[in-house]
């Protein structure tokens, strides 16, 4: 017989916060928080980044289409390069919101 083990249980780190619930500290200083909050979104968000790009790149490969290269080759025009530049701005005001925010106690 099978038992199953409350993955809980199976840890000593406290249950944690709901995941939408961004007020809630685990330190002293909320700002190292927000620090720390940044840090692992950031760190998911990559993670997830280089599976996508590396699985798009293998059904590409196994397309017969190798992109590898192409893709360190591509110079993006003026038009591609200015929406790059808003999106890199708007990614990193969404990651320096909370931990400004907290500096300024606007958080």
């Amino acid at each position: 017989m099978m038992t199953t083990q409350d993955p809980q249980a199976a840890t000593d780190l406290p249950a944690g916060p709901a995941a939408a619930d961004r007020h809630v500290t685990f330190l002293p200083d909320p700002v190292v928080d927000n620090l720390l909050r940044a840090v692992v979104t950031l760190t998911m968000e990559l993670s997830v980044t280089r599976e996508r790009l590396k699985s798009l790149e293998q059904v590409l490969d196994n397309q017969g289409l190798n992109v590898s290269s192409g893709i360190e080759m591509l110079a993006p025009d003026a038009e591609d390069d200015s929406a790059r530049r808003v999106e890199r701005e708007r990614l990193i005001q969404s990651i320096l919101a909370p931990i400004v925010g907290g500096l300024t106690g606007k958080a």
